[in-house]
């Protein structure tokens, strides 16, 4: 039987002897999806798969309508409305490729974009949402407030008197959601501020004691500012590694108390360690502080925006504010609950630039549920692009920027998934998160890769950001990166979770008690037991470039592995140049780490220590190179025990073999080992000695000072271990130059040693 449909002026299109049944299904199909269609379409859709077209492409474009037919001549102008014509493209041809084809502009986006199982490609039938040939799509999340700016008045009695005259104001629309940060075309415009402040290390006489809610301020840092009801105050507690962002929920003004709903992660004390020369708490958001160029503030219940322009003029529509964090989520069916969900497959993001995002706020009920030391949220919406229950998909030649949101999240079940070549810069959280369920069986965030990726100027906003996380994630492949100018950590493997039943402590609500019990037992809580409910296994970090890393927090280091599985493995990367004065050292494995190899890298010009092991791990071919006890200003490094560092736990059965450490400096401290107990307050502080591990053939050389390699040697092989180290210079070819390669005669090639090439570290241009 032969259908026809009749176009506008009488024309008849066959529609190929399709079946009745099958043809007036499709019909419905397409009807019910969507309200907007044109006869054009209808028609090149039902056709599509009877004409041999194996793809079917659409069209977008800023001054597009979602009326047209999604040509290139006559585009839609949404990105959703592309989305819904694929749908209705891939009912018709399951099997076929499909693209999304976004044209040069800017696409505003007031809510999250979806792409879930209805979008996901059958067999190897890919969708790409891509970039016109030389065009730069820019989907932002934010967009003008578009209620005018007038001058604020000059009498508004909070603004101090230097900005009087200078700051202008803009009415809110109603409906725009409360944001926390503001853009100037391509810049994250800075919230005004106070300076920073010192909390006090304990409570006056009689005051409350100093915990998670609450805090001591010096009287001057509270009693100039009027309302405190739409404030927030950046602080970095006790423990430097990581900062919070709080609401004041109360303040008083006499003795400086000021309690917050949100709990911070530790104690809100000054930190124990670690310097922060500006203080270590700073108020947000209040008119007081509106004293630089550039600083904003918003009084949501007024529905006002206060700004200070940066060049002194009325401020545009290049001032934007926006209204989501999260621009596209990539959603299968989750079931958290049970052991299997099924992913969205086969799409695929390349030329796409995400921007001018929101930065995703604490709640109250954030005890428990964020990842290690609260650097993350645990399954949240803090990243511009987000895969939740998705496989097969890539991220390809994208750029992440300017942005109080992360860039990229891999959430609970993500497979084969890959995000290269890609620019993550100038964001308020982490660049790439890859994070797992929590502790159990279910291990099925694993075999991704973020690889060729330049990473820059994360965690502009929240400060304990890393540029790459993988957390509870496994089997992925970290390589040929460029990570640099991050306020922590360039790069983490994770998974430390404590086992609090009562979800009060780090990570515990994320644990999956059933399976963990199953597992454990009634046995001993080993991380050798521990292990298979641990999925952060398998992980490559390799040829990556990392250096200036570290630039404020405290306890942190390039490099990071701690509470994940086994055989992690960190290879030929290069990490240099590191003038932090509170970094830890260039690579730790950390509490609770074992069965990882560090090999192959180099390390050098950097201010701390070379590598810290707490456990059973390899370090082996490696080159430490002229590490520095002080910064390039003259400032004394926080941490500075050593090139190789032991200072607790098991770290029996561990590797040292063919190493090369050269010092530069007098007095350096070549070995910190543990070798008697802690006190009775830290037990957790035991012996962890170099003699109970397997040192050898390693080569110790120190140019401004002789006897420095032999004087470890004496000291370690009364004990039985490096009787074939030697001290001696391993004649690299031009180290100043980044050169480590060595000349015929070396004397670390007779130890066995394998010249490193760093040549090909960083991103590989194609």
């Amino acid at each position: 039987m032969n259908l026809f449909l009749t176009l506008r002026g009488g024309e008849k299109i066959p529609t190929v002897a399709l079946q009745p049944a099958r043809f007036l299904a499709r019909l419905r199909y397409l009807f019910g999806a969507s309200r907007i269609f044109s006869r054009p379409l209808l028609v090149a859709l039902l056709l599509a798969p009877l004409t041999g077209l194996h793809a079917a492409d659409f069209y977008v474009a800023p001054n597009g309508n979602d009326g047209n037919t999604g040509t290139k001549d006559h585009p839609f102008a949404t990105l959703e409305r592309g989305r819904d014509a694929v749908r209705l493209a891939r009912a018709a041809a399951p099997k076929g490729a499909c693209r999304i084809i976004l044209g040069d502009g800017t696409y505003r986006c007031d809510r999250t974009l979806v792409f879930d199982l209805r979008d996901s490609a059958a067999g190897n039938a890919i969708t790409e949402i891509v970039a016109a040939p030389g065009a730069r799509p820019i989907l932002s999340a934010a967009a003008p407030l578009n209620g005018g700016w007038k001058p604020a008045p000059q009498d508004l009695s909070r603004l101090p008197a230097k900005a009087r005259g200078r700051v202008w104001m803009a009415e809110v629309p109603n409906g725009w959601p409360v944001f926390r940060t503001l853009f100037q075309g391509d810049t994250l415009l800075p919230r005004a501020r106070t300076r920073g402040f010192r909390q006090l290390k304990q409570p006056p006489p009689g005051g409350h004691a100093i915990d998670q809610r609450h805090l001591y301020l010096p009287a001057e840092a509270v009693q100039s500012i009027a309302d405190f009801a739409q404030a927030e105050m950046v602080v970095v507690p006790v423990y430097p590694w990581t900062m919070n962002i709080l609401p004041m929920t109360e303040v008083d003004r006499i003795t400086g108390l000021v309690r917050t709903d949100v709990p911070a992660t530790y104690p809100l004390g000054p930190p124990n360690f670690a310097n922060f020369p500006d203080g270590t708490v700073w108020i947000e958001n209040v008119l007081e502080a509106l004293d630089e160029p550039g600083e904003w503030v918003l009084d949501s219940k007024a529905a006002k925006l206060y700004l200070w322009p940066r060049d002194g003029q009325q401020p545009g529509d290049d001032v934007v504010a926006p209204r989501v964090t999260e621009i596209i989520r990539v959603e299968g069916k989750i079931d958290y609950d049970g052991p299997n969900d099924t992913p969205v497959r086969g799409l695929a993001f390349r030329g796409l630039t995400f921007t001018q995002a929101d930065r995703w706020p604490w709640g109250p009920d954030k005890t428990g549920w964020g990842l290690q030391h609260d650097w993350e949220m645990f399954d949240r919406p803090t990243a511009m692009l987000r895969f939740r229950g998705a496989e097969s998909c890539r991220v390809d030649e994208c750029r992440f920027v300017s942005s109080g949101a992360a860039g990229v999240r891999l959430d609970l079940h993500c497979q084969q998934i890959t995000v290269s070549r890609c620019e993550l810069a100038d964001l308020g959280g982490a660049g790439v998160l890859l994070a797992g369920y929590g502790m159990g069986t279910k291990d099925v965030n694993r075999g991704n890769a973020v690889i060729d990726c330049h990473i820059h100027h994360v965690g502009r906003l929240l400060w304990h950001s890393a540029g790459i996380w993988a957390w509870q994630s496994g089997h992925n492949r970290i390589e040929h990166n460029h990570v640099h100018h991050t306020p922590y950590t360039a790069i983490l493997v994770t998974g430390r979770t404590i086992l609090d039943r009562n979800g009060q402590r780090e990570c515990s609500r994320t644990v999956r008690w059933r399976e963990v019990d199953q597992v454990l037992g009634e046995g001993p809580n080993t991380w050798h037991n521990r292990e298979p409910l641990m999925h952060g296994r398998e992980n490559v970090v390799a040829q990556n470039d990392l250096h200036h890393c570290m630039e404020i927090m405290g306890d942190g280091n390039a490099i990071y592995i701690s509470g994940a599985g086994k055989n992690n493995r960190v290879l030929n990367n290069f990490i240099h140049d590191i003038p932090a004065q509170n970094i830890n050292a260039s690579i730790r494995c950390d509490d609770d780490q074992h069965d990882t190899i560090i090999e192959k890298n180099v390390i050098t010009r950097v201010c701390g220590e070379g590598i810290i092991w707490k456990g059973n791990n390899t370090l082996r071919n490696n080159v430490l190179y002229d590490i520095r006890d002080t910064t390039l200003d003259g400032k004394p490094c926080v941490h500075k025990r050593g090139y190789l560092v032991l200072p607790y736990g098991n770290v029996e059965g561990s590797t040292v073999q063919r190493n090369i450490v050269v010092s530069c400096i007098p007095g350096q401290s070549l070995l910190f080992e543990r070798t008697q107990p802690a006190p009775r307050s830290a037990r957790h502080l035991a012996p962890a000695m170099l003699r109970s591990c397997s040192a050898d053939y390693n080569l110790y050389f120190n140019s401004a000072e002789p006897g420095w390699g032999e004087k470890h040697l004496a000291a370690q092989r009364r004990f039985g271990i490096e009787q074939h180290s030697m001290e001696a210079d391993p004649q690299f070819r031009n180290p100043e130059k980044d050169d480590f390669g060595l000349a015929p005669n070396s004397p670390a090639l007779q130890l066995g040693f394998q010249p490193i090439d760093i040549s090909q570290v960083g991103p590989r241009i194609p």
